[in-house]
C-alpha cells in the first residue's frame, strides 16, 4: 500500500479542526484456494457523514431469475480517487515517527464511499 501511493504521512497537528482520524483493524481471511490473506480495512463507521463522505453506493441485484457468476477482483477497491480529505491513524506494524497519521489519497476498504469512487473511476463495475 506504501508502493502504490495509497496515502502520506502527515503529522496529526496538521489535521483540520473539526476533523478526525478513522478507525481501522487488520482483517486475516483465508480465500478459496487456501492462500492467506492480510487486509487493512478502515472502519467506515467512525466517519463523519457530509465531512468525510458525501456519497455512498451499494450496487444491488435483483432477484429475477438470474444467474449469479462469483469472481475476484484483486484490489478493487484501491483504486477510487478520494474527493474529500480523509485522516487514518497508522495501522500497527507501520513506523510512525512521533504523533503521525496518514492522509488518504485513495479508497481502501471499509471507506463509506470506497464504492461509489471504485464506480466512478473504474471501468469495471464494482
Amino acid at each position: 500500500m506504501n508502493s502504490r501511493g495509497l496515502w502520506e504521512k502527515i503529522k496529526k497537528s496538521d489535521v483540520e479542526p473539526g476533523r478526525r482520524c478513522v478507525k481501522h483493524k487488520w482483517v486475516m481471511d483465508i480465500k478459496r484456494s487456501g492462500r492467506f490473506r492480510a487486509r487493512l480495512v478502515a472502519c467506515g463507521y467512525s466517519q463523519t457523514p457530509g465531512i468525510d463522505f458525501t456519497e455512498a453506493y451499494s450496487p444491488v441485484i435483483n432477484d429475477m431469475d438470474l444467474d449469479a457468476v462469483i469472481f475476484d477482483v484483486e484490489t478493487t477497491f484501491l483504486h477510487g480517487d478520494l474527493k474529500e480529505k480523509t485522516h487514518m491513524d497508522c495501522p500497527d506494524g507501520m513506523v510512525a515517527i512521533g504523533n503521525e497519521c496518514l492522509l488518504l489519497k485513495q479508497t481502501i476498504y471499509g471507506l463509506v464511499q470506497s464504492a461509489a469512487r471504485c464506480n466512478h473511476t473504474s471501468s469495471l463495475s464494482c
